[in-house]
């Protein structure tokens, strides 16, 4: 339970840190750049087989005219794995949102 808390803890904590000390150092707004680090996480985070799922039918049925595509098979994952990529989502949400109304 300790460690889902650090991990959890962590992944809102190190952006934000990373973010302010970049943000300093190349003079862009934290925000910008925490949110960069959010989209990285959450695009990391994002299954590998989602983007090449298409690809590798579309070569298997140029190669193969007769296949036949198999079922599509969705697992979530692990509670711990959707819980991160959900709180990265939000944090996202949120680092877009600030961006957005103390922008304009």
């Amino acid at each position: 339970m300790k460690k889902r808390i650090v991990v959890m803890v962590s992944l809102i904590i190190g952006p934000i840190i990373a973010g302010t000390g970049i943000g300093f150092i190349i003079n862009i707004p934290m925000l910008y750049i925490i949110s960069v680090i959010y989209a990285l996480m959450l695009f990391i985070m994002i299954p590998s087989d989602v983007f090449s799922k298409s690809t590798l039918d579309y070569t298997i049925k140029s190669v193969n005219p007769s296949y036949k595509k198999e079922p599509l098979d969705i697992h979530a994952g692990t509670k711990e794995q959707l819980l991160n990529f959900l709180l990265v989502t939000v944090m996202l949400i949120i680092c877009l949102l600030s961006i957005y109304f103390l922008d304009h």
